[in-house]
């Protein structure tokens, strides 16, 4: 029977296309090691830890974590794992205090704010917790970094060039407080480029050649600093069950719509795009012609574009500091993301549906006009859901790309033509535009949004883990 926290890897191999990275390669690490991990660049040393967190899956071979496959087990096997890199995975626009809350929160740390107030005393964060994260030194970003990984007592804590930008003095407080966490039986696993590094704290040392396991035997560390005994860190926090689907996806939602309070970014950025878009449509509508399919195709082609960019953005940030692999290794559902994201998406381009709706119908419409109120925010509610269903989606494909943001319209544009249609169609109906004979009635067009929304919502929900998914 593996002891709780064995980690274990059987005959792992990974590609990345033609690139194999790592070749058959088999390694055990018992419950309390301090391992280090060594290899020329691009050996595969980060892939391996990824694969330990659950943030990529082999190509073929098991990774199990106390006995469990990591592509079996439920989310509740993540909360073993704490993960820091060079990246912070933090969010720049929050103050540390608000991006260590945020992740408590998703682990289901009992009481988040007496946590904080635990690490930030243990690692001297007391002067950078209520500072935006983006401002930071390295040395204490890294260590508000280290703080988050901490907040839920991981049994493993797997570490990519946690050095990386230290100067010397803050390394060697991370070893030494490394060292101290081995000390209480956690597992400690840490890529380095330096050998002097690997002496440092580390009891074993593997080198990765040629993917697979080239060196592999025990070191005796370096004689430690004295460090003053830290309870807060080897103290494991009381915990509850983590958040449900829906709760987690409301935390997501609220961190989105935080960020966005600070930044001002896809309210002001994509509301100004449909502004000018709007003005400018005014002064090219001939009188009397403000219902005709044209002028209601141009307001949603600037909504189209404004949820583009709004989205677009939202998942820029969560790519800025590889902050969505926080999100990833949280114990929660993943397609708990894909809500969150998608009810945030929703309401910001309601703040700014609000705005521009209105300006439309009184810059582009004739005091003639009848509108019909209920049709019109049918239409808009039904036609922003699945602009915003499918671009969320298709972000995290653009995210992962090396086209980035200019790959999502590529990608969203040809699945919502029948979205796009029905839309401008009702919406041209409801303000009161003509309805030829034999046309197709609004309570068909509105079950077309419907439908849409239906059918690409389900899709979307069902296959967004796997789209964010390192492959």
């Amino acid at each position: 029977m593996p002891v709780p926290s064995d980690l274990e890897f059987r005959q792992i191999s990974k590609s990345f296309g033609r690139n194999h990275v790592l070749k058959g390669l088999d390694l055990t690490i018992p419950a309390g090691s301090f391992v280090a991990l060594m290899g020329a660049n691009g050996a595969g040393k980060t892939t391996l830890l990824r694969l330990a967190g659950g943030l990529a899956v082999p190509t073929s071979g098991t990774v199990t974590v106390a006995g469990v496959d990591m592509r079996k087990a439920g989310p509740g096997l993540r909360r073993m794992i704490g993960w820091v890199s060079h990246e912070s995975l933090l969010y720049a626009d929050l103050t540390g205090r608000s991006n260590l809350r945020f992740h408590a929160n998703l682990f289901g740390v009992a009481d988040p704010d007496a946590r904080i107030a635990e690490l930030a005393e243990a690692l001297d964060l007391h002067k950078v917790l209520d500072r935006p994260a983006g401002v930071l030194s390295r040395g204490n970003r890294q260590r508000l970094t280290l703080a988050r990984a901490l907040l839920h007592g991981p049994d493993i804590l797997l570490l990519d060039e946690p050095f990386t930008g230290l100067d010397e003095a803050s390394a060697s407080r991370l070893i030494e407080i490394l060292r101290l966490l081995h000390g209480e039986g956690r597992t400690i696993i840490l890529t380095v480029h330096e050998i002097a590094r690997a002496y440092e704290g580390a009891t074993r040392l593997i080198v990765i050649e040629n993917g697979k396991v080239g060196v592999d035997r025990a070191v005796v560390p370096n004689t430690p600093t004295e460090l003053a005994p830290l309870q807060q860190l080897t103290t494991r926090p009381a915990l509850i069950p983590p958040p449900n689907l829906w709760r987690a996806a409301g935390q997501v939602a609220a961190k989105d719509l935080r960020v966005e309070w600070r930044s001002r970014d896809m309210v002001g950025s994509a509301g100004l795009f449909s502004f000018i878009v709007l003005i400018t449509t005014s002064f090219t509508t001939p009188p009397g012609g403000g219902t005709q399919g044209v002028t209601t195709g141009i307001l949603w082609i600037s909504l189209l574009f404004a949820v583009l960019l709004g989205v677009g953005r939202s998942m820029g940030r969560e790519s800025a500091d590889r902050a969505i692999e926080g999100l990833m290794l949280a114990p929660t559902a993943r397609e708990s993301v894909f809500l969150g994201k998608l009810l945030a998406g929703m309401i910001m381009m309601s703040v700014i549906e609000l705005f521009v709706v209105p300006m439309f119908i009184v810059l582009v419409t004739t005091g003639q006009m009848t509108t019909n109120a209920l049709e019109l925010i049918g239409t808009v509610f039904l036609a922003t859901l699945g602009l915003v269903i499918v671009s969320t989606l298709f972000s995290g494909v653009a995210a992962g790309s090396r086209l980035g943001d200019s790959l999502l319209p590529l990608l969203v544009m040809p699945l919502v033509i029948p979205l796009m249609i029905a839309a401008v169609e009702t919406t041209r109906r409801a303000l009161g535009g003509a309805t030829a004979v034999g046309a197709v009635g609004v309570p068909q067009w509105i079950g077309l949004l419907g439908g849409f929304d239906l059918v690409v919502g389900v899709a979307a929900f069902a296959t967004f883990a796997f789209v964010m998914e390192e492959q």
